[in-house]
């Protein structure tokens, strides 16, 4: 299991359905470079946290919005 990655990329995000875990998941399953991937659906930003070694935000803000989402970088 890899345990060092580049990039730590952290978004809000608007769907507030059930299946918002899959809906995800397939709008970025063609990025092999995500280690790893996270929606907090419990926050009120439904905060997508992805880890990856060399995706930019922009690259995932273009593919999420191709999937009809909304999707916003959040800075520190």
């Amino acid at each position: 299991m890899r345990e060092q990655f580049k990039n730590v990329l952290v978004f809000k995000t608007d769907k507030k359905v059930l299946t918002y875990q899959e809906m995800v998941q397939e709008a970025l399953m063609d990025y092999k470079d995500i280690i790893k991937w996270n929606v907090d659906m419990d926050d009120q930003d439904k905060v997508l946290r992805i880890e990856c070694d060399s995706l930019s935000a922009e690259e995932i803000i273009l593919k999420m919005k191709q999937a009809e989402f909304f999707c916003e970088e959040l800075k520190d």
